[in-house]
């Protein structure tokens, strides 16, 4: 097979966001975010992950709150990136990265409504410029899961349509500050997953079991999806060059069968949990089939005639993604549907990780084609990666984690047949750079680095970063222009 190679000036690199790795949540007079109250749970089962793991409704909410002893709260000290950033992006040189996406505190920047946070500003930049002297391009996201705790606490996150011009404000700052150390930026981290969680999506608290939930939920969308076109504006307007995208959580899936009812009802799932929100940041308007699904779960969106136009005039620059998995859906699997984050059956044809996530390299390829069959923008993946409980080796002093290198390598290998196919992609970002703590369950078990950090799930250990024997590939791959994914 003929060996392919990255395009000129192709970004390959790793991936983090704040709130998972800087730790110092009290540092330089920063806000408590939403994700500084979320908490590790040692009896959690790993394959039963349902919406609870991500989620806070009013009850729980203010219990967490109001009785904060007792709490694993992981993302507190992460793994204190914010003082160590001078030998982590060092080490993420060494692993071959020239490009490194990463995201913005809001609570760091405006610790207060309407508070500037000069300190951490100045902070920041010199963070930026470690990057920028190491050679390594940032991608920077404005919104990781990470909203001010004020926000949700004043305005109840992006459920308030106020939240649009508090994310305007916060924008401004940065884009004015950081535009010399940065081209391209993200709105929003995966907003398809605002439709199952209020509290993660889009810093908002719900009545538990109430049947208007879903309405809220998509009138946060709605919210969002006005944000991230006037930020793509403001991005414009401050400065030109800059490049705006936002990103999703690529949900692909296969007919369960090739009765055509399971080929309608995968279509249909596709449309309502992936297809949409891609439309709507590229061209800005409110597909049939989902106004249809709106009329069928009586959900009444207030959208007035100027949001139209805001959504319609300001489309993104490019098109990211994260893509871990892929499942099955048909007629049986809609009609069992769970709590799950991104329901669907497993396929028989596919393996699975430790926490069940089921591995589809080729699944990559297939959804970088419709993207841009559909779309004709540039794709950029900003997480992709696997998963794993391991320990780093005293004896032999390494970590050989043959099976992250295998999963990095075929999905590697895909992008590339996807270019060759013709698509346009502008990087990739491997999720991530360097342990850190878990979104879904919040501990340090589940690792996904190329490098290794010596902490556990309480926060104990040395802190040590070590490379791992996957870090070490990755630096094969990335000086030999991705030609060694083929030997």
């Amino acid at each position: 097979m003929k060996k392919l190679t990255f395009p000129s000036k192709f970004l390959l690199g790793g991936a983090a966001s704040a709130s998972q790795y800087e730790g110092a949540f009290d540092a330089d007079d920063k806000g408590l975010s939403i994700a500084d109250f979320k908490f590790y749970d040692p009896n959690l089962d790993r394959k039963k992950i349902n919406i609870d793991a991500i989620e806070f409704f009013e009850d729980s909410f203010a219990e967490v709150l109001q009785n904060t002893g007792d709490k694993i709260f992981a993302y507190r000290w992460g793994i204190d990136f914010y003082n160590r950033y001078e030998e982590d992006i060092k080490h993420f040189k060494a692993v071959g990265m020239n490009c490194f996406r990463t995201s913005i505190a809001w609570s760091r920047i405006m610790p207060e409504e309407g508070v500037i946070n000069q300190k951490v500003i100045t902070h920041y930049k010199k963070i930026f410029q470690v990057c920028k002297d190491n050679g390594i391009e940032l991608v920077l996201t404005l919104s990781h899961y990470d909203y001010p705790l004020w926000l949700t606490q004043k305005y109840n996150g992006f459920l308030n349509p106020t939240a649009i011009d508090k994310f305007l404000e916060y924008a401004k700052v940065v884009f004015t500050e950081f535009k010399s150390y940065c081209t391209y930026w993200l709105g929003f981290n995966e907003i398809n997953v605002t439709s199952h969680s209020a509290y993660t999506g889009a810093g908002g608290v719900l009545p538990r079991g109430d049947r208007k939930n879903q309405q809220m939920h998509y009138q946060a969308i709605h919210h969002q999806f006005v944000a991230q076109a006037k930020v793509v504006k403001l991005a414009h307007e401050i400065d030109p060059n800059l490049k705006m995208g936002s990103m999703m959580a690529a949900v692909q899936s296969y007919p369960a069968t090739c009765n055509p009812q399971d080929v309608l009802e995968n279509q249909n799932y596709l449309h309502i949990n992936n297809d949409f929100y891609f439309e709507m940041v590229c061209h800005g308007e409110y597909p049939q089939y989902m106004l249809n699904w709106f009329k069928e779960k009586d959900i009444n969106l207030k959208i007035t005639s100027t949001d139209l136009e805001i959504l319609k005039a300001n489309p993104v620059d490019y098109l990211s993604f994260s893509y871990y998995t892929s499942s099955i859906m048909g007629k049986e699997l809609a009609e069992k549907g769970s709590g799950n984050i991104f329901f669907g059956g497993k396929n028989p044809y596919l393996k699975a990780s430790e926490w069940d996530w089921q591995i589809d390299p080729i699944g990559l390829r297939v959804v970088m084609n419709n993207l841009y069959d559909r779309y004709q923008k540039p794709l950029m993946i900003v997480e992709n990666g696997i998963g794993v409980d391991e320990k780093w080796d005293d004896k032999n002093n390494q970590l050989n984690d043959e099976y992250r290198i295998d999963y990095l390598k075929e999905h590697l290998k895909n992008l590339l047949l996807a270019i060759e196919d013709g698509v346009e992609c502008l990087g990739y970002t491997t999720w991530t750079a360097i342990d850190l703590i878990s979104a879904s369950t919040k501990e340090m078990s589940k690792r996904y680095g190329l490098i290794y950090v010596d902490l556990d799930d309480y926060g104990q250990g040395t802190g040590a970063r070590k490379i791992k024997e996957s870090g070490k590939w990755f630096k094969t791959i990335a000086d030999s222009n991705g030609e060694k994914l083929w030997d």
